[in-house]
């Protein structure tokens, strides 16, 4: 498949309010969405590493440059019959995953529109709709949050998932555990714990009968975490560490962990996501599906993930809208009354956006290819 062009756009968008997490708060997101085309065939991506380096080292307009400056030119006027070849050539390119899933993500749409298949059915899917859990960050009490978390039950969730920061954790459980004794929550550290100076902490949380613990340590750390998973009988699940496929052989390897959260975006594409997935398959890992708050260009792409074998755990893929007030696609994801999404009958991109709509939110552009002609 040979690449004619590539557009690439930097899409800025406001919250509805903050998103307030261990690393700090976050008013709106900063994207990459990329337009990839083959002739009259196109495929559209979106890599979200949000506004700032705090998530991980990359950010939105780090990505954009990226992608401009180096895998842009590395790729367009080129052929590629495989994710593995396009992602070999992006390779010598050090880390930076998020940037590369922008084009290798737009590869895989672009591929599904030539094949006349939906990306689903490319990657494997073995299910027309993937459940959805409810999450919440860091609020200014425990009764605004024990609200919250008691609307996400009302509305049919069947999972919440919980931010935790040394001093929001283990008082902040007490709390909610004192009115939702059994319902299926889980915990969120965002890499915010020390395993030396909080480990005693965190396997005091057993007691509250959580699904799991998501990213305790800091991201990289695969030693420590097998360490305290040795020492719970709570799950642990690695997250931003996991940004490549043989850091999940590593953790695999040393029992660090009983799931692992992949998001396309943070491990630099579908074919890594895939590959991971395999590796937790064998390894008897669960997985599941998480969302970097994208808009719904990127939010389809998930949904599709989250439909192949072994994602066991319900996934952070909400639609746009109850993130953002405005929204760039021609149409919106839309949940059932089971919380679940229903996977694209379209072929090729999912959910593409609009772009008169979209360029209300450009802060920046670059176009490669036959497309610089438009």
């Amino acid at each position: 498949m040979r690449i004619d062009g590539i557009e690439l756009y930097l899409v800025e968008n406001a919250f509805h309010k903050p998103w307030r997490t261990a690393y700090g708060s976050d008013p709106g997101n900063s994207v990459v969405i990329a337009r990839m085309v083959s002739g009259d065939y196109e495929g559209w991506s979106e890599a979200s590493p949000l506004p700032d380096p705090n998530y991980s080292y990359e950010y939105g307009k780090g990505a954009f440059q990226v992608c401009k400056r180096f895998l842009a030119p590395l790729t367009v006027g080129k052929e590629f019959a495989t994710a593995r070849e396009l992602n070999e050539a992006m390779a010598h390119v050090k880390g930076n995953p998020f940037a590369k899933a922008a084009i290798e993500m737009a590869w895989w749409t672009l591929k599904a529109d030539m094949e006349g298949k939906t990306l689903g059915q490319l990657l494997g899917a073995t299910t027309d709709k993937v459940e959805v859990g409810d999450g919440w960050g860091i609020c200014d009490s425990y009764d605004e949050l024990i609200a919250k978390v008691g609307s996400s039950f009302d509305e049919g969730y069947t999972r919440v998932k919980l931010k935790i920061a040394p001093g929001w954790d283990e008082k902040m459980l007490e709390a909610v555990r004192s009115v939702f004794p059994n319902q299926t929550i889980h915990v969120d550290g965002n890499s915010a714990y020390r395993y030396k100076e909080h480990s005693d902490l965190l396997k005091r949380l057993d007691r509250f009968n959580l699904a799991m613990i998501e990213q305790p340590f800091q991201v990289g750390d695969i030693y420590y975490t097998a360490k305290l998973q040795a020492q719970m009988d709570t799950p642990i699940c690695l997250d931003e560490t996991i940004t490549e496929p043989w850091q999940a052989e590593v953790a695999a390897e040393m029992k660090a962990c009983k799931y692992i959260n992949i998001k396309p975006a943070r491990v630099g594409g579908l074919q890594n996501s895939l590959d991971i997935n395999e590796i937790c398959r064998q390894a008897g890992i669960g997985c599941w599906v998480g969302g970097m708050m994208e808009s719904d260009v990127g939010k389809a792409i998930c949904t599709e993930l989250a439909a192949i074998p072994n994602m066991v755990y319900s996934h952070d893929i909400t639609p746009a809208n109850l993130n953002y007030p405005f929204t760039i696609t021609q149409r919106e994801l839309v949940m059932d009354e089971k919380r679940m999404l229903a996977l694209a009958t379209e072929t090729g991109t999912p959910v593409k956006p609009v772009v008169e709509k979209m360029m209300q939110r450009v802060n920046d552009q670059a176009k490669f290819g036959i497309c610089q002609e438009d």
